[in-house]
């Protein structure tokens, strides 16, 4: 199918304690919660949210360093465990329950995280372009690479350079703050895969994972990977559409979630 329409709505804050996180809110019906990657902002989703709204209620949270989202003083690591407190603090701010969590790339890992730790909130997860059980980038390189970000002094410099690196490497440069191209690395760099593939083995709520062939980030070996790893988790797989199967696919995945979501 043709991609759908973009659509971007306005975006609000949420004031938390010591962090402010931003947000999107359209359309009525079950509501479904999207979780940006790294790097990626309420924007990444704005092929899916089309076709979601005909039946859905969408909500797109941006985490800290993405989009208005931000958490002040130097930037420091959040783990994954971290990243989904901040998501079930958020839902229980917005009053949000029974929600069908969908996530980009590193967003599906948070997703999963949402999913088993704070069950009483989810109804489902989909997982789009999201890596498997084994991490897909050598994770000392990206250790060391965050440690050298992390120190406070050199930040307003690196931050910069950062920036500049994603946007040769293509990476669309709308709303990447410069906490957010320190937060990219630092983050990815200290997401535990032994805590994915944990969370992976317990999610109990009905998922559908979908990925291209064509992605170049995150390889289809590791997509692959992971569905063998759930067999009984719903797979939607094209041949193309690269890392961004919302994009190009954006039809047909929101047909998909909207039967998963009638299951869950």
């Amino acid at each position: 199918m043709q991609p759908a329409a973009p659509r971007d709505p306005p975006r609000s804050t949420l004031q938390l304690p010591g962090v402010t996180l931003s947000y999107t809110d359209e359309g009525t019906g079950p509501v479904v919660v999207g979780l940006s990657g790294l790097p990626g902002a309420h924007h990444h989703w704005r092929w899916l949210a089309t076709p979601l709204f005909d039946w859905a209620r969408f909500v797109r949270l941006e985490l800290p360093g993405f989009g208005a989202a931000a958490m002040p003083g130097p930037v420091k690591a959040l783990s994954l465990e971290a990243r989904g407190e901040l998501v079930a603090r958020a839902l229980e701010a917005l009053d949000l329950h029974d929600v069908s969590l969908v996530g980009h790339s590193m967003g599906g890992i948070i997703a999963l995280e949402v999913a088993v730790r704070h069950a009483r909130r989810v109804r489902s997860a989909t997982l789009v372009a999201t890596p498997g059980p084994t991490a897909h980038y050598p994770e000392h390189a990206w250790r060391g690479m965050a440690n050298v970000l992390s120190v406070r002094p050199l930040q307003p410099v690196l931050s910069r350079v950062a920036r500049f690196a994603f946007g040769r490497l293509g990476f669309s440069l709308r709303d990447m703050t410069d906490e957010g191209a320190l937060r990219t690395v630092v983050d990815a760099a200290h997401t535990s895969f032994t805590r994915h593939r944990e969370n992976i083995a317990r999610t109990k709520v009905p998922v559908l994972q979908t990925w291209a062939d064509d992605d170049a980030l995150v390889p289809r070996r590791f997509h692959e990977e992971l569905a063998r790893a759930r067999p009984d988790w719903q797979h939607l797989q094209f041949p193309d559409g690269g890392h961004d199967v919302q994009k190009f696919h954006g039809v047909e995945v929101a047909d998909a979630m909207r039967r998963l979501v009638q299951q869950g």
